[in-house]
C-alpha cells in the first residue's frame, strides 16, 4: 500500500501520518510517476475534497487501485487518538490535528 497526503506543504507539517508521502493537490499531474500504479494508493487530505479530486485525476490517468479515505485526516486523527489513548500503543501520526 501506498498512502498519499494532498494537503499543501504546510498542513503537513503541522502533522500527518507517519509512513505517508505528501504531494499536494496542486502538483498531484505533474508527480505521478512518484506514484505506484502496482498496490493500492489511498489519499486523504484535511476533509476528503481534496483527495476525491485526486483520486477522479489518478483514474482519469490510468489508475484503477486509488481509494479516498473517508473522513480523511481530521478523521484519522479523531480515531487514532482514542486508540492511542486507550491502547497506550505510540502514535502513527506526527501530531494529532482536529481543526
Amino acid at each position: 500500500e501506498f498512502i498519499v497526503d494532498v494537503r499543501e506543504k504546510h498542513e503537513y507539517e503541522q502533522g500527518h501520518l507517519k509512513n505517508s508521502v505528501n504531494i499536494p493537490l496542486s502538483e498531484i499531474r505533474e508527480r505521478m510517476s512518484e506514484i505506484p500504479k502496482d498496490k493500492p494508493v489511498y489519499l486523504h487530505c484535511r476533509s476528503s475534497q481534496r483527495s476525491y479530486n485526486a483520486v477522479m485525476a489518478l483514474q482519469n490517468s490510468g489508475y484503477d487501485n486509488v481509494i479516498n479515505i473517508s473522513g480523511s485526516y481530521l478523521g484519522i486523527c479523531c480515531y487514532e487518538y482514542y486508540q492511542d489513548q486507550v491502547t497506550g500503543r505510540a502514535k502513527i501520526v506526527t501530531e494529532y490535528n482536529f481543526n
